[in-house]
């Protein structure tokens, strides 16, 4: 596209940071200063895992939470949730390179994500987590299953439960019963902030037969001393 070309396009449909709502150039997904921002927010490995101070161990093999849900991520999740992708493709970028660090990535055979209600993505037109997926997929070279795990349809949201009535909650979600035997997958979301639901569609993986479920998450309620998730 020629220069005018894009200064017409930049004047009537600018591209706008999803963290801050600021113009930013074309091809960037966020602004400078709320990458600074996310750098700020990256969690170490495990440190969700060990802020739960879980009964029993998660049953997954591995697991990955790329930033702490608050400020500048926080903001960048419910600008997903609303449609927009910026975020997403600058999170994937990073959490990419996370998981090729963690991760022998030769050894997945395919990625998924956990799902959402037929009637929830018909009315929001697409899946995040299924976005989330795609985007991985594509930096790391690795097939996406989309048809492993299903959610049906309730009148409940999550982020409406305690965490004891999401631990209750799981029933929710199925298999499709595709032979996973000897498979690893990875399993991907947008914010973990119990575990209950990641951890069910895991046991849902394994039921199947697959060897190892590694997981990886945009985003991680961290527990404190003094707050208590409410997402």
């Amino acid at each position: 596209m020629s220069d005018i070309g894009m200064r017409v396009l930049d004047f009537f449909y600018p591209n706008l940071c999803d963290c801050c709502k600021v113009k930013i150039p074309y091809g960037a997904w966020v602004c400078d200063k709320c990458r600074e921002e996310l750098a700020k927010l990256e969690c170490p490995p495990h440190a969700w895992e060990q802020s739960q101070h879980a009964d029993t161990p998660f049953p997954w093999d591995g697991f990955l939470a790329l930033y702490a849900y608050r400020d500048a991520a926080k903001r960048g999740i419910l600008s997903l949730k609303q449609g927009h992708k910026g975020f997403l493709n600058a999170a994937a970028d990073t959490l990419a390179e996370r998981i090729a660090a963690e991760y022998n990535t030769a050894e997945i055979d395919c990625i998924t994500f956990v799902p959402v209600t037929v009637l929830r993505r018909s009315l929001q037109g697409y899946s995040h987590c299924e976005l989330l997926a795609d985007a991985l997929g594509k930096r790391l070279s690795v097939r996406v299953e989309k048809h492993l795990l299903t959610e049906r349809n309730g009148k409940i949201r999550q982020h409406q439960l305690s965490a004891e009535e999401r631990k209750q909650y799981t029933d929710r979600f199925s298999h499709t019963g595709k032979n996973l035997a000897g498979k690893t997958i990875l399993l991907c979301d947008d914010i973990v902030t119990t575990g209950t639901t990641l951890a069910e569609c895991t046991r849902l993986l394994k039921e199947c037969g697959a060897k190892r479920v590694y997981t990886a998450v945009c985003c991680a309620s961290i527990r404190t001393e003094k707050t208590e998730p409410t997402t």
